[in-house]
């Protein structure tokens, strides 16, 4: 298992998104939590970015380091599907204006 590199996120959290779907903000939140702490974890075990031995058994917290870094890669993959379900999203009807002043 070798370390995947994440890229740009797929959908752009922007205003108009966070309008329609608020709960994304929050999302956005624990995913960055989350890529900073698995890069916390490569920085203090430089051998979770390699495989593990093949015939040497890995000492308990590097095991269940490498369990948590699928599971916060299973959730980045999971919340990039959220996001790309919800790009077609609508754009919500244009509030009426009680501004009459033309600009």
């Amino acid at each position: 298992m070798t370390r995947s590199h994440r890229s740009a996120r797929s959908v752009a959290i922007s205003p108009d998104r966070l309008g329609r779907a608020p709960h994304l903000a929050v999302l956005d939140v624990v995913d960055h939590a989350l890529r900073v702490a698995a890069w916390a974890l490569y920085a203090e075990r430089p051998a979770l970015m390699g495989d593990p031995h093949p015939w040497r058994p890995e000492p308990p917290e590097h095991v269940a380091a490498r369990r948590l870094l699928r599971q916060i890669r299973t959730f980045a993959r999971a919340l990039d599907r959220y996001r790309r379900t919800l790009a077609p999203l609508p754009a919500p009807p244009p509030q009426a204006s009680d501004d009459d002043t033309d600009f």
